[in-house]
């Protein structure tokens, strides 16, 4: 069942707030590019620019797979699109943004699709890389918990994670927060989607948990949010029940 919005009764709050957000954004700005732009947080081709390269420098040679978990409309993939040895498979919530990506990038052998749960429908152990970039910020403890099992069963051993987060203890990142009230009515009236912040330690402590040895962090606001950097430790592979193999 519909509602006269086009919200379907039941479905997760990541994808009703997107759905509002992009729709108010269609009625603000001057054209489609800029809703694209401004649906990724803005400064599009800047901010794709900077973490394509944090992931030239951690893996700045050898072919890779690059799972980009909420590509939104390519930002990173635009950024990545003139690397040959990038195998990329990006997935998103919104299909609008996801067919924008694709006709963006030009990449007709990469994989962009749209999901709506948070498991990645790709094999075990087949990425060298997940990437979330403004992902955690938009999501409950439980869901960030459950994306890290994710990233877990499908990267091979040594991968690495990538996640940017919001940091309560980082006043860059409390300026001009809403108080609650506000910030739902902003939700509701689609100016904006559920703000999570998450301090490094608590996500440290969720990758760590989660199978992963903390490798980097980064702090000083070049990518806008704080990110953390870690990898798959020993030569377990996850599976989609929680189970796992020697690799």
């Amino acid at each position: 069942m519909t509602d006269d919005k086009g919200m379907v009764a039941g479905e997760p709050h990541y994808i009703r707030e997107y759905r509002r957000m992009i729709s108010s954004l269609r009625k603000r700005s001057a054209n489609e590019e800029e809703v694209m732009e401004r649906a990724v947080g803005g400064a599009y081709e800047k901010t794709g620019a900077v973490q394509a390269a944090l992931i030239d420098e951690l893996i700045p040679e050898r072919p890779i797979h690059i799972i980009d978990v909420g590509c939104g409309s390519g930002r990173l993939a635009y950024a990545l699109r003139g690397q040959k040895r990038i195998a990329y498979s990006g997935f998103d919530i919104m299909a609008d943004l996801v067919e924008y990506a694709k006709s963006k990038c030009g990449r007709s052998d990469w994989r962009l699709e749209t999901i709506s749960t948070l498991q990645l429908p790709v094999p075990n152990a087949c990425a060298d890389m997940v990437v979330f970039m403004s992902v955690f910020t938009h999501l409950k403890p439980g869901e960030i918990k459950i994306y890290i099992k994710e990233a877990l069963r499908v990267l091979k051993p040594g991968g690495l994670v990538v996640a940017s987060y919001l940091d309560p203890n980082e006043p860059r990142h409390t300026k001009g927060w809403l108080p609650a009230p506000l910030q739902l009515l902003a939700r509701l009236l689609g100016r904006d989607v559920m703000l999570t912040r998450t301090s490094q330690k608590m996500l440290a402590e969720w990758l760590t948990d989660g199978g992963f040895v903390i490798e980097r962090a980064i702090d000083d606001g070049s990518f806008g949010q704080h990110v953390l950097i870690a990898s798959k430790s020993g030569g377990q592979i996850a599976t989609a029940d929680g189970s796992s193999y020697e690799n």
